[in-house]
């Protein structure tokens, strides 16, 4: 597929590049990756993501030119579709999107629909980073130091700093080569994980004192409520990753996160070890991702989703 993508990108001349909802280093480090690639060779490209950029990403080159609504009255050869394992997951410009003449599905979701004209899809790649990275090189585009920022951030996170299962030998060899090209990983992990407001520390503080610990020890639950937001002055980006603290608690095979979106409406965030497919839970509720960290959105008060949620892991504990 690889080779009808390159061919895409030789022959057309303007591109939308977009990735998910509520995106991560994975999305915005493979989109603006590929969008300053392709304007190095003299594309023109518009790179679309419906939701603000977190705060630890907004060191990323080119992350300022990324629009938060299409408009109308731009012209595209091609979309190129990052990092979504459904079409909808780009949001509400998805009818725009859609009228796209060729939609290219890069993802490495093992829950990816198989949507697109073209698709490069593997779920045994770290991150759609990884797939974008070969095929950077297959057109091939040289990497400048922009690039391979974006790039070994999107590998960096995706792999939750290169210790989640998705950790491969392909992984370390693009962020080794990204850090050959001048990336400096300190400085990386510095804006990533160490520049944390301290609205972050005080909403962790509020979300651990609702842990559960359910199912003989192996199941761990924690929530994050609108007014924990509203008391420390915490956003939902911020949320990111906590639901590993549940997860490292040792017995436990099995952390979820509830994030309350609106009254009676949550988002859910599973993790869980090697042993546990966390993604065939979350496709249970319309939802997906990759086997040991997935999520999705369901409705209902706490106490319904919390059963429903319990109910789906116990069957898999069993």
């Amino acid at each position: 597929m690889e080779a009808k993508i390159v061919e895409e990108i030789k022959r057309n001349k303007a591109f939308l590049i977009a990735s998910h909802i509520n995106p991560e280093g994975d999305a915005i480090g493979s989109a603006l990756a590929l969008a300053i690639s392709l304007k190095n060779i003299g594309k023109e490209v518009t790179v679309f993501n419906q939701d603000p950029i977190p705060r630890n990403l907004q060191f990323l080159p080119m992350n300022t030119e990324i629009i938060n609504e299409i408009n109308g009255s731009l012209v595209f050869d091609a979309a190129f579709v990052l990092d979504c394992g459904d079409l909808d997951r780009v949001g509400k410009e998805i009818e725009k999107i859609r009228k796209i003449r060729k939609i290219i599905n890069i993802d490495h979701h093992v829950t990816n629909s198989g949507f697109g004209d073209i698709r490069l899809v593997d779920s045994q790649s770290s991150s759609t980073a990884e797939l974008i990275y070969a095929l950077l090189k297959d057109i091939p585009i040289e990497i400048t130091y922009e690039i391979a920022l974006n790039i070994y951030t999107a590998v960096l996170t995706d792999t939750g700093a290169f210790c989640n299962s998705n950790t491969t030998e392909g992984a370390f060899h693009i962020a080794s080569e990204m850090v050959r090209i001048g990336v400096n990983p300190s400085s990386v992990a510095e804006k990533i994980y160490q520049e944390m407001p301290v609205s972050r520390l005080k909403l962790l503080g509020l979300v651990l004192n609702t842990l559960e610990i359910l199912g003989n020890g192996r199941i761990a639950f924690v929530v994050v409520t609108l007014s924990m937001f509203k008391k420390t002055g915490a956003t939902p980006e911020l949320t990111e990753d906590m639901v590993n603290y549940p997860r490292s608690i040792l017995g436990v095979k099995v952390a979820v996160l509830f994030r309350e979106v609106s009254k009676n409406y949550y988002k859910v965030s599973f993790r869980s070890n090697k042993d546990v497919d966390v993604a065939d839970i979350a496709r249970e509720f319309g939802g997906g991702g990759h086997p040991n960290a997935s999520g999705g959105n369901i409705g209902g008060s706490l106490l319904e989703v919390k059963g429903k949620v319990f109910e789906a892991v116990s069957k898999r504990l069993n």
